[in-house]
């Protein structure tokens, strides 16, 4: 006791080791308010007291006690001589040598006395329990009451008609005509409460504000608690005097903010507090006047004008709750799962902690998003979390969670009586930035590295420039994130600006009769039937290859166009005229669209190609989605993040992020594609581009649709990523014998060779390599006729392989 006291006053003059044995001797005496929720059933969770469960946690507990066992056979003498006292003592001071060296690591970031006393007091439950054998471990054995009245699914046995990308599309939105909900009839009476997290300077603050205001909505801003944001505090609270609308947390509510750390829900609770004049001693009496509660952080900034986010959120009753879940619970290992800290402006891990799961702890837990839209009454319920609700008890628990911001308010929605009234979307559009991992260890930031294995680091969202701006423009967000909150580059807040200054104007042009539709730059309509992208080498072939799944699945390949007896009807120029569906194989048909409004882009008839010229800020780019059934609508897709060159190309749902947009070859002399007027390619944004170069490695900024090895140049997977299916088999790559002679004479091989082989993403540059297509569109059949198409004068044939006499 005295130790602990001496502690309190200056930790530094007792060693680590002194205290370790303090907590030992003593740590019956430490409590907190999480022993409330202790169990006692022995540990495993299922009530019955038996510690044994279902094993399911065991395995590895096993094989890591014989890593970790400690050997006590060179004090045999010594304990057999001894009395029990000193042979306890003696014991003591071998187990707790591994807990002295764990408390000295993390004494190295936690420099106050209350927060090395803080780190203690916690690390004395798990000592507690052991010592005493009244307590079980934090959080082992507890029980949380879901409150949300929908049918529980077991993802690994989900009902017939349900699968997890339907959930992911989960949408909360009945007709008005029903009455299921209320809906606000006219958005302009649409009340938005802005609660804003804010850290750094204030201008980006201010400049968010003035762009989102419009009357009848209101700001609540907390600035982060630490010293260097007083400054900006003292500005914004300035600011605010003379506008009713801007609230800023008082100060005595500022919470000190740190990456990984539950201050960060804190700090938003702070906001829904204030909101709801639920702060002692607020500026406040009564609560404010909203109808939805937008939560964005300094660093967003709207993508669409404020008249599109107004209609936008009330198209979407009242006490809809916009939030981005990850449906399928969140199951870590046990192993994985710890137990954390927070003091001196970092995050302590202690130990672990069970991870909630609904079989353990009868709730599970969601990974989500930060930010959201929700309702004013879901909002007061987390900003009241009154006693006896699922919000109360979780906070005791998510206190001590990492990234608890990523868990806590999905959780909380999942689990609630408001998971009814959940659309799974935030309207938020990020681009994610290198996982610190990738990062060499002496560079990383450590406060981003929390696990015990120190390449299990986390990220954050990157920065969004003016070179983003394509994917801005097409992205289908109300907003963005993360933008610069210094004010370092704001031209693309200017670019975004003036794109929403000219919806604005549009609409009121409509509204006063004074509006013209101006000739659209961008035409990629194909007559609404969709398009056949057929690879331009390959159109005066034997068998015409076109871009498709084939019978891959997902995969894109170059396949056969059409039908075998379809080929030899086929005349000079037919690509530059039209095809029917029933002279198509399936898998083939695509819709070339939405594309973003700068620049030009026209479909030229006499080429059948595409031809695009640059925008005052970008080049025109386009989404390229799957007409019909299967996988109708699903969006061409790079892989994501998967960038070296070769990387495979597939169909996925739709998400309007970067790495399903694509421009078209020729650009002009400012595109530096370096590639023909024909090809197809995916926009790398710098961050990744810079990412790779911190790598060591070198990429293109561009990537174009392309086959493997046709070229001469050999990809080889990465060493991080090593598991992508190898680019020289077989799927890929044609038979060496088939290459072998043009090779000789070096010569390149024909696509022909290529016919049922994987696309894959190369460098524009590697021309060989590179895939020209053509557009041919579709046009639907009319009374065994079609007008356009190639055989528009040949009477309608069933189309199968066993009529080409009849033919």
């Amino acid at each position: 006791i005295i130790n602990m006291a001496v502690i309190q006053q200056g930790g530094s003059k007792l060693s680590t080791k002194a205290i370790t044995k303090s907590l030992v001797f003593f740590a019956v005496l430490l409590s907190s308010s999480i022993v409330r929720i202790f169990a006692h059933d022995g540990g495993d969770g299922d009530g019955d007291g038996d510690g044994d469960g279902d094993g399911r946690y065991h395995y590895s507990y096993e094989k890591e006690s014989e890593i970790s066992a400690i050997d006590f056979s060179p004090m045999m003498d010594d304990l057999a001589n001894l009395d029990a006292v000193e042979a306890s003592s003696l014991v003591l001071d071998k187990l707790t040598e591994s807990v002295h060296d764990r408390m000295t690591t993390i004494f190295e970031k936690a420099t106050s006395a209350q927060c090395r006393a803080k780190i203690a007091t916690h690390f004395g439950y798990w000592i507690n329990a052991i010592g005493n054998e009244k307590t079980a471990f934090p959080f082992v054995g507890a029980t949380f009451e879901n409150e949300c009245p929908e049918p529980y699914l077991d993802f690994n046995d989900l009902p017939e008609d349900v699968d997890f990308e339907s959930l992911m599309h989960r949408t909360y939105q009945p007709p008005i005509s029903t009455y299921e909900a209320l809906y606000i009839k006219d958005p302009k009476d649409l009340k938005i409460l802005y609660g804003i997290l804010m850290h750094g300077p204030p201008d980006s603050t201010i400049r968010l504000i003035e762009a989102l205001y419009e009357d009848g909505h209101t700001f609540v801003i907390h600035v982060d608690g630490k010293p260097e944001n007083d400054d900006a505090y003292e500005k914004l609270l300035r600011y605010g005097l003379d506008r009713p609308h801007i609230h800023v947390v008082p100060n005595d509510y500022r919470i000190r903010v740190n990456w990984g750390g539950y201050s960060m829900v804190n700090a938003t609770m702070q906001l829904l507090k204030y909101s709801f004049a639920l702060l002692y001693n607020s500026p406040i009496q009564t609560p404010l006047d909203f109808h939805k509660f937008v939560h964005l952080s300094a660093s967003s900034y709207p993508l669409k004008s404020n008249s599109e986010i107004r209609e936008r959120i009330s198209s979407f009753p009242l006490d809809a709750n916009m939030m981005m879940i990850i449906m399928r619970p969140l199951t870590p290992s046990p192993t994985e799962f710890h137990y954390y800290v927070e003091c001196d402006d970092a995050v302590h891990r202690i130990y672990r902690i069970p991870p909630l799961t609904a079989e353990t702890h009868g709730v599970d837990m969601y990974t989500s998003s930060q930010w959201f839209i929700i309702s004013r009454e879901f909002a007061e319920y987390m900003a009241r979390a009154e006693k006896g609700t699922f919000v109360h008890d979780y906070i005791q628990y998510s206190e001590h969670t990492v990234v608890a911001d990523e868990l806590f308010f999905g959780t909380v929605l999942k689990n609630s009586e408001f998971c009814t009234k959940h659309h799974n979307s935030n309207f938020l559009h990020l681009q994610f930035d290198r996982w610190e991992s990738d990062i060499e260890s002496e560079d990383r930031d450590e406060n981003k590295c929390l696990s015990p294995n120190p390449d299990r680091c986390g990220r954050s969202p990157t920065l969004l420039t003016s070179n983003d701006f394509f994917a801005l423009e097409l992205s289908d967000q109300l907003f963005g994130r993360k933008f610069s909150d210094d004010g370092a580059d704001s031209e693309v807040l200017d670019i975004l600006d003036e794109f929403r200054d000219m919806d604005e104007m549009k609409r009121r042009d409509i509204v006063e009769g004074n509006y013209t539709a101006p000739v659209s730059a961008i035409d990629t309509t194909f007559q609404g039937h969709g398009v056949l992208l057929v690879a331009k080498d390959t159109v005066v072939s034997d068998s015409p290859l076109c871009l498709g799944l084939g019978s891959s699945g997902y995969k894109i390949k170059l396949v056969p166009c059409f039908h075998d007896i379809v080929v030899p009807t086929l005349s000079q120029g037919w690509e530059t005229g039209a095809v029917i569906d029933m002279e198509v194989l399936p898998n083939n048909r695509w819709e070339v669209g939405p594309c973003t409004s700068d620049g030009i882009l026209r479909w030229r008839p006499d080429t059948a190609q595409m031809e695009s010229s640059p925008g005052k800020y970008s080049s025109p780019h386009c989404l390229i989605t799957k007409f019909d059934e299967p996988r109708a609508g699903r969006c061409l897709d790079i892989q994501g993040e998967r960038l070296e060159p070769g990387g495979q190309m597939q169909v996925f749902p739709c998400m309007n992020k970067w790495h399903q947009m694509f421009g078209f070859g020729n650009e002009g002399s400012g595109s530096g594609s370096g590639s023909g007027s024909g090809s197809i390619h995916s926009s790398i944004p710098r961050n990744v581009l810079n990412t790779i170069l911190h790598k060591g490695k070198e990429q293109a900024p561009r990537l174009c649709f392309g086959v493997s090895r046709r070229g001469g140049t050999e990809y080889v997977s990465w060493e991080e990523d090593k598991d992508r299916a190898d680019l020289n088999a077989n799927d890929f790559v044609p038979m060496m014998s088939e290459l072998e002679p043009y090779l000789k004479e070096g010569k390149v091989p024909p696509l022909d060779l290529w016919k049922d082989k994987f696309l894959v993403t190369v460098p524009c540059s590697d021309m060989d390599a590179v895939v020209e297509f053509v557009f041919v569109p579709f046009v639907e059949e009319e009374e065994g006729k079609q007008e356009g198409s190639e055989h528009a004068d040949v009477e309608e044939l069933e189309i199968n392989p066993e009529n080409k006499d009849e033919l």
